[in-house]
């Protein structure tokens, strides 16, 4: 089992060298060099090229032994036939832990897994450690390291973390949810792991006070027995959310040329993964919105959701969608059904739940909208609420219509006191939307605010399922 300090080096090193730097576009020696420039970082760089005396602008060294000092990792982006050596100078030099990003071995060769172990016992000679092969870097926002091939731009700093044996959809993910505000502090992408795995980041992360919540993507788990123990200890402080790939047959097969990983018996892996309260996700898009809410949101204490929307077939829809995945939509009760038809709400909406503000009218009316949302989070009849199809459509250009302006802005002001109650009452408050941020100004602008809208049914509801999922199987399990 590695140590603290045989982590951090690959998190937060105080120095780097990028063996195969170089300034080609397209070569992983510049992807690695643009993401370690992209950010602050207070270490040093030391790029190794055998033929470039600079690379953007650093010098450069023929060799890893001609290195002014001894740097906590190096960051392999070099063919194949060239890593032993590297690994052997980088011994030599005193080099603490090695990325290795170069690939074809245990996932593209026959006998590339008996390679793989050739490098570990190589680098355990000297007494460092292997990320890989296989793999595309890591990074520390915290720490402002980009060791890894993801564009700055798509990146950001939150308090989720991220262990994976994937790497490119990963980032996929991050620049999709970059305009939503989502990201992550800190990723792993493990690869190969022919040294250190998934579950040995797990355990470091599990005991990082900058990670509230982890999430992964894992196509098959090294150390079985270890891995669960980890994981329930983890999640007793901290969610732990994962997409298990290779499910089916063709998946399965597709994991074995990815990673070199055997996938293994999925419902084996769902009932084990149960018993360590990891929530799987359904998908691997809701990783990160799950992860996010997760760590942001209130407990889930209940499985009863309170709908209001601005149009009657979305209610109806919703409804339908909470329910497949196991919460309740109650009609409240006539006491509070009295209550908000007092406020002024005609009898031509419901107020059953799903409540129709749309048929009501009165969508432009603040102060009878916050006092409903205020009456349904006190009435003891709602676990969760979900504000749906307040943010309409539109972009506003440089000269819009005032009116347009002014319906867009009370849209905004009405959505910011529905999130505003998620912290004063401690419930779950949903805000939903079929709209992305380019297709309505309202969500744009409060994306930039971090206020969260989603965009899917399926995401809300099994968002709210699996927090409610995490909550029941965590009590049971730790109090």
């Amino acid at each position: 089992m590695p140590t603290k300090s045989e982590l951090d080096v690959f998190l937060k090193p105080q120095s780097v060298t990028v063996i195969g730097a170089t300034e080609r576009p397209g070569s992983w020696g510049s992807f690695i060099m643009e993401g370690l420039l992209s950010r602050p970082y207070p270490g040093k760089i030391y790029p190794v090229n055998y033929q470039a005396n600079q690379v953007f602008g650093i010098r450069a060294y023929r060799e890893v032994g001609s290195l002014p000092e001894s740097p906590d990792l190096a960051i392999l982006t070099i063919p194949a036939k060239a890593v032993e050596q590297a690994i052997e100078e980088c011994g030599r030099k005193g080099v603490k832990g090695i990325s290795i990003i170069t690939a074809g071995y245990g996932e593209a060769v026959e006998d590339g897994k008996k390679k793989e172990q050739e490098l570990v016992r190589l680098a355990r000679s000297y007494g460092m450690r292997l990320l890989g092969p296989n793999v595309s870097g890591t990074f520390n926002l915290h720490a402002e390291f980009n060791g890894s091939a993801s564009p700055e731009m798509h990146l950001v700093k939150s308090k989720l973390a991220a262990v994976c044996q994937g790497g490119y959809a990963i980032y996929d993910l991050l620049a999709h949810a970059f305009f939503k505000g989502m990201g992550v502090g800190k990723f792993v992408h493990t690869g190969n792991e022919s040294d250190l795995t998934t579950t040995d980041f797990l355990e470091y992360l599990g005991r990082d006070p900058d990670a509230e919540g982890i999430f992964m993507y894992v196509e098959a788990i090294k150390e079985g027995k270890r891995f669960l123990e980890v994981a329930r200890d983890v999640s007793r402080t901290k969610p732990i959310v994962m997409y298990k790939a290779g499910k089916f047959r063709g998946a399965s097969r597709a994991a074995k040329s990815h990673t070199g990983a055997l996938s293994g018996i999925h419902e084996i892996y769902q009932g084990a993964l149960a018993q360590a309260n990891v929530l799987i996700s359904p998908t691997m898009e809701l990783l990160l919105p799950l992860g996010h809410a997760l760590i942001e949101r209130p407990c889930m204490c209940g499985n009863r959701v309170v709908i209001l929307t601005m149009g009657g077939s979305w209610g109806v829809a919703l409804s339908d969608t909470l329910e497949a995945e196991g919460l309740r939509v109650p009609e409240l009760s006539e006491t509070l059904q009295s209550k908000l038809r007092n406020l002024g709400m005609p009898v031509r909406a419901s107020v059953k739940n799903p409540v129709d503000i749309g048929a009501s009218g009165l969508f432009f009316d603040k102060k009878l909208l916050f006092t409903l949302g205020r009456h349904i989070l006190t009435s003891g009849e709602a676990d969760a609420i979900i504000l749906h199809g307040m943010a309409r459509p539109g972009m506003l250009d440089e000269n819009p219509p005032e009116r347009l302006r002014l319906f867009l802005e009370i849209n905004k002001e009405i959505i910011r006191g529905y999130a505003g109650m998620e912290e004063e009452f401690g419930r779950p408050v949903f805000i939903g939307s079929i709209f992305a941020p380019w297709e309505s100004q309202v969500i744009y602008d409060l994306n930039k605010e971090g206020i969260r809208i989603y965009d899917r049914l399926d995401e809300i509801a099994q968002i709210l399922s699996l927090m409610y999922q995490y909550r029941v199987r965590r009590e049971s399990m730790y109090v």
